[in-house]
């Protein structure tokens, strides 16, 4: 029995997690009361103003080639926020995710990208107690969990990278995508590599986990712009 619940638990994340957004239902009041509560518990609450998708991946481009990974998602995500809502995300220390680069210090475990998506996701939505339902009605979670499991999914399932920078932003040109099938750093690298005919310390590797960190922060981007608007 245990085994079945952990491979059922697999399975939600690697295949029915990307559902997870479209079928979500609403169990409790949402982000309204999410304010009210995390302010009554003294929390540190992280008010949410909806993000500009194109400019997340942009910054989250640019960023990749001095901080890697995790620290270039979030700072994707928290520096427009920094700009129109200013504390605590002017304040936040985002490098206190980098030792998450390379599958967390370069042992090619989980991506770094969904650590630094994962942060940022669950400080925004910490006081919200809504609970989503999974897939088939499994079970129902709180809503920031369901949104990083869709983030999850879609990093796993996915043809990625597909942002394309500007033009003259680009390190080097690349021509293939790749579907990881997990969340997993160095095979998800690793099959990209074998698409591409590339050296993993080439500038055409970090080229493509530039434009898929770009990927991660706009897609978080995207959710918790649903997720503010009640559409979620």
């Amino acid at each position: 029995m245990k085994d079945d619940k952990k491979e059922m638990s697999r399975r939600d994340v690697l295949i029915g997690a990307g559902t997870a957004a479209v079928g979500a239902a609403v169990l409790s009041t949402g982000v309204a009361s999410f304010v009210s509560n995390a302010k009554a518990s003294g929390m540190t609450v992280y008010p949410y103003k909806k993000l500009n998708v194109e400019e997340v991946g942009r910054i989250a481009h640019e960023t990749y080639f001095t901080k890697f990974c995790a620290e270039t998602v979030l700072t994707g995500l928290f520096k427009p926020l920094a700009k129109t809502v200013g504390a605590p995300y002017d304040s936040y220390p985002l490098n206190s995710v980098f030792w998450a680069h390379g599958g967390m210090m370069g042992w090619g475990t989980a991506c770094g990208t969904l650590i630094g998506a994962g942060t940022a996701i669950g400080l925004i939505t910490a006081g919200d107690t809504t609970k989503v339902t999974t897939p088939g009605g499994r079970k129902a979670v709180p809503v920031g969990e369901a949104i990083i499991n869709d983030v999850i999914a879609f990093y796993a399932n996915e043809s990625l990278p597909q942002y394309k920078p500007a033009k003259g932003q680009a390190k080097a040109e690349i021509k293939n995508q790749s579907i990881s099938g997990t969340p997993i750093c160095h095979i998800s690298v690793g099959k990209w590599m074998d698409k591409e005919d590339v050296k993993f310390f080439g500038i055409e590797r970090k080229e493509r986990c530039a434009r898929l960190s770009a990927d991660i922060a706009g897609y978080t981007a995207q959710l918790l712009n649903e997720w503010a608007a009640g559409t979620y």
